[in-house]
């Protein structure tokens, strides 16, 4: 079978299945149609409830998620350097400003024990 052969066989089965459709259009009645919009509207009506009872669980979960990971990961504070920083303007702890006051005397005794 060539290229050609298919798709004139495809041609004539879009043919074939369009004339029936039009056909059983045709042939059905009021009342059938009638049911048949009654049952398509149920079904709209019943979908879109469906998607309303999962919508407000599904969001509340992941806003409430959203929430707790901002809870658990909370940023560190970055520390911006300033041009204008004075020497009054850094505070030290008292004792570690003793240490570095009798740096001399603990680099004098670490070369003695050596």
């Amino acid at each position: 079978m060539t290229k050609r052969e298919t798709n004139i066989s495809d041609k004539q089965v879009a043919d074939s299945l369009r004339d029936n459709l039009l056909e059983l259009e045709r042939e059905t009645t009021s009342e059938d149609l009638f049911r048949l919009a009654q049952a398509r509207n149920s079904a709209l009506s019943q979908s879109g409830q469906y998607r309303k009872r999962f919508f407000w669980p599904a969001l509340g979960t992941s806003l409430a998620s959203v929430a707790l990971i901002l809870v658990l990961i909370n940023p560190v504070e970055t520390i911006h350097p300033s041009a204008d920083i004075s020497i009054t303007d850094i505070q030290i702890d008292e004792p570690l400003l003793d240490l570095y006051e009798d740096l001399d005397f603990y680099d004098w005794l670490a070369s003695a024990e050596s």
